[in-house]
């Protein structure tokens, strides 16, 4: 009954009263359905920072098994060295390159979870009745999810080239320590796209950070509007 009062007398104001009426999601207010999007975005957040920290970690320069996995590469394809020390290196390169992989395979069970609080978010979105805060929110979620996708292509392309690395390590392995000039010819046509791979991520990574950013501002617009 009160709803209905409330709504009549909207109606009895005028047509610019009804509209501000669902703009603003009632006189009362939407505090609590604002305090429940706050917490699914706190929830969301901290799944899609994990994930961002752990996508970072097998490229960063400060990672251990990725400077010494360079190193060894680079000894075992440039250096003249016999085959049996050149398959001493590999087997410590590979060492180096199921580290990676394991850390790879920790940010992707960490995007699954991601996309799952994902649905979350949106769920908690569009519980809202006032136009103004349901905009705001819904363009919150789109914002994060767009942000996933990035750090999902970034852990794409690392699993990639993890997987090339893998390939020339093994095969080195699989032939005892030697190098023929087949496996080099492949490697060499491999460079260029090793090195747009490279060039993708540095691009993915800004746009990340930058769609980050976006978000951290709409979420606090969100905050000033409804909390």
């Amino acid at each position: 009954m009160r709803i209905f009062l409330t709504i009549l007398v909207a109606i009895l104001i005028g047509g610019g009263a009804t509209y501000a009426w669902m703009y603003y999601g009632g006189f009362a207010g939407e505090k609590g359905t604002s305090v429940a999007f706050v917490e699914a975005y706190g929830n969301y957040n901290e799944i899609a920072s994990r994930v961002e920290a752990l996508t970072s970690l097998p490229s960063t320069e400060g990672n251990t098994s990725r400077q010494e996995l360079l190193s060894l590469l680079n000894s075992m394809l440039t250096e003249t060295m016999d085959d049996a020390k050149r398959e001493g290196l590999a087997r410590i390169a590979f060492t180096h390159v199921d580290t990676i992989k394991k850390e790879i395979d920790a940010a992707q069970a960490s995007q699954a979870k991601l996309y799952a609080v994902l649905q979350d978010f949106d769920n908690a979105a569009r519980v809202f009745h006032g136009i103004e805060l349901r905009t705001k929110a819904e363009n919150i979620v789109a914002l994060a999810r767009k942000r996933a996708e990035l750090s999902a292509r970034i852990t794409s392309i690392l699993a990639e080239t993890n997987d090339h690395t893998y390939a020339i390590v093994t095969r080195i392995l699989g032939e005892n320590g030697t190098l023929t000039q087949e496996h080099i010819t492949a490697i060499n046509d491999a460079t260029k796209a090793a090195e747009e791979r490279h060039v993708t991520l540095e691009t993915l990574s800004k746009e990340l950070a930058q769609k980050k950013d976006e978000l951290d501002r709409a979420f606090s617009d969100f905050t000033k509007t409804a909390i």
